[in-house]
């Protein structure tokens, strides 16, 4: 038994050390000039693909924009579920935003508190849902703490070219 599960350690450590290697397709950041007043802003564009994400999503199903000035974040993000395609929007509070980082928060849903965190030196994006606490709702039962990377094509063309196991 013990080999057994020496090897499912293996297969998961080396499937989160892929994740957490991958690098979103586009990560940049920009001065802006936004709406009718003018405002310049500080902006982040990131795209990709979720590390947890259905195969049948492209390599371009999560975009994120983030706004200094204005002190929030929006994702759209590309779903697939039960054989139909949809999308959903996020918006993110965000807490700090320096040179090295960006970190942001979404806790308006019921169970989980969901972090963004943009690391600008590595150029690594990655997305973790906590659980709030106990509660009674009973939505929030089944619900396990993730987190999520996010990548671009050459994680894709990588997994790819692996082999199989």
């Amino acid at each position: 038994m013990k080999p057994l599960a020496l090897f499912a350690t293996a297969l998961l450590f080396t499937g989160l050390t892929h994740a957490q290697d991958q690098t979103p397709e586009i990560l940049s950041v920009d001065e802006v000039t936004v709406g009718a007043q003018r405002m310049e802003t500080l902006y982040a564009h990131v795209l990709g693909r979720w590390s947890d994400a259905d195969e049948h999503l492209t390599v371009m199903s999560t975009e994120i924009f983030c706004y200094a000035r204005f002190g929030f974040c929006n994702e759209a993000d590309a779903n697939y579920l039960n054989g139909r395609a949809g999308v959903s929007l996020s918006v993110f509070d965000i807490l700090r935003w320096d040179k090295h980082e960006l970190i942001a928060v979404d806790s308006s849903p019921i169970c989980v508190v969901n972090t963004l965190r943009i690391d600008f030196t590595m150029k690594k994006v990655t997305i973790t849902m906590a659980l709030k606490g106990e509660t009674k709702d009973k939505f929030c039962k089944d619900i396990k703490a993730t987190t999520a990377f996010l990548g671009g094509v050459d994680d894709e063309v990588k997994k790819m070219t692996q082999p199989k196991k």
